[in-house]
């Protein structure tokens, strides 16, 4: 109910991914939201703050930069970005280049003292806050909440002011676009990373190598049997001393567990010459930073014919589909290029069967940055019409999984298209399936 006691009906929408026209590099910019909002006809963007860390909320961090600044990020269109934070992160909020408004132009206490119902006192609060700084018309939210407490405040707000329509986008959406492409700056840390990412990677190679086979285990330096949780407790210290951090863990699989995508391997589990061990590890900058993506399928002494047959048949359409790359073009047409080379060596493949568990059995990769996974799709299942634009910062990772067979096999690196349309590898490690540890006489 109004003031008035006049019933206002809630406007809400929801904004699906089609757009009037092909976003071009200059669409999805950071600087330049204003065309994106217009494609859409958004009068402004409200990014809500964190509901505990920056990290785990990347629209966010995407305007902060990683630091940490509780706070609500609003831009009206053909308008500067502001930040509205507390005085008491002055010196930080300084340091993104926003627009700055104090949180503490509207007085909070006396809000609650007015409003002791918590929900009608958070609507207030929002709903001057929107009316000093001119927030209406179509407004687009975006941020990682809590889904109930938020749609409570979003119903009541727009009830309480009219002509605004909340507007929710499902895929696709504004920050999403603007975050497919990548700065120069944003590509020198995420290239920073990856270095560091393969240094990790290095170091889990030279512990297993030092170690030794012993008939069907591999031993460590003390005699004993090295397991999974040894090689993965060598890459967490690793990673922690690279400055980076591993939110989502990683996976380090062996054997029949090597054939399921997400096992992330059991740590008691020994090492065992000749089984395939996939390693896929997606750290990223510590406190909330770019991430790193790479995953490398390794089998210790020797492979067996029927693993080192799918590994050669995985590293081929790797190897394939890096060098058709082209700047533009659609990423489904690279999602069949890998279904077509899979399918004539006689593996099944997601495109021509599902649902399907052996075979190929996921999409080519997906886009990477604030968040492993991002809004860049190579997908069988549904085309959205995505294109490799310049700017643009993905994975590729081709992969063949038996676990009826016992082994799995997947490949993976960070690739980025240049503003020159030419593609590179944020992932400086080899491809080589067998590792050799140290022969005992």
């Amino acid at each position: 109910m109004r003031a008035d006691g006049t019933r206002s009906r809630s406007r809400f929408s929801v904004l699906s991914s089609s757009l009037s026209s092909p976003l071009t590099q200059e669409d999805i910019l950071k600087h330049d939201l204003d065309r994106l909002m217009a494609e859409r006809n958004l009068d402004a963007i409200v990014v809500e703050g964190p509901d505990g860390l920056e990290s785990a909320n990347p629209d966010y961090n995407y305007f902060v930069g990683g630091r940490h600044i509780p706070g609500l990020i609003i831009k009206k269109r053909g308008e500067p970005t502001m930040l509205l934070h507390s005085p008491w992160e002055q010196n930080e909020a300084e340091q993104t280049g926003l627009a700055l408004v104090s949180l503490n132009r509207w007085n909070l206490r006396e809000i609650l003292q007015e409003f002791p119902d918590r929900l009608e006192a958070r609507v207030e609060h929002r709903r001057r806050i929107f009316t000093d700084l001119g927030v209406r018309g179509r407004v687009g939210i975006y941020g990682t909440v809590k889904a109930g407490p938020f749609f409570a405040l979003m119903a009541r707000l727009a009830q309480q002011i009219d002509g605004l329509e909340i507007v929710a986008e499902l895929d696709r959406d504004v920050i999403s676009m603007a975050r497919l492409t990548k700065d120069a700056d944003e590509v020198e840390r995420m290239r920073a990373v990856g270095r560091k990412t393969c240094a990790v990677l290095q170091v889990a190679v030279d512990f297993i190598c030092t170690g030794w086979i012993d008939g069907g285990s591999v031993r460590g330096v003390d005699g004993a049997p090295l397991t999974i949780g040894d090689v993965r407790r060598v890459m967490l210290r690793e990673i922690a001393a690279q400055g980076l951090e591993t939110p989502a863990g990683m996976i380090i699989s062996q054997g029949r567990d090597a054939g399921l995508p997400h096992a992330r391997g059991d740590d008691a589990m020994p090492l065992r010459p000749g089984q395939a061990i996939v390693i896929d590890i997606f750290p990223r900058e510590a406190g909330g930073g770019y991430f790193h993506d790479m995953t490398r399928t390794f089998a210790i002494g020797y492979a067996p014919p029927e693993l080192q047959q799918a590994y050669n048949d995985v590293l081929g359409a790797f190897e394939m589909v890096t060098a058709a790359f082209e700047a533009g073009a659609p990423t489904r047409k690279y999602q069949d290029m890998v279904c077509d080379y899979f399918e004539a060596r006689g593996h099944d493949t997601i495109r021509r069967t599902y649902p399907i568990e052996e075979g190929y059995i996921h999409s080519l990769g997906h886009g990477l940055g604030l968040e492993v996974h991002e809004d860049l799709s190579f997908s069988s299942l549904v085309d959205r019409g995505d294109t490799i634009e310049p700017g643009a910062v993905f994975t590729v990772e081709p992969g063949l999984y038996y676990p009826s067979r016992g082994f799995g096999v997947r490949i993976e690196d960070t690739y980025y298209c240049a503003p020159d349309g030419h593609f590179e590898s944020l992932t400086p490690f080899p491809k080589e399936l067998v590792i050799r540890p140290y022969e005992r006489d």
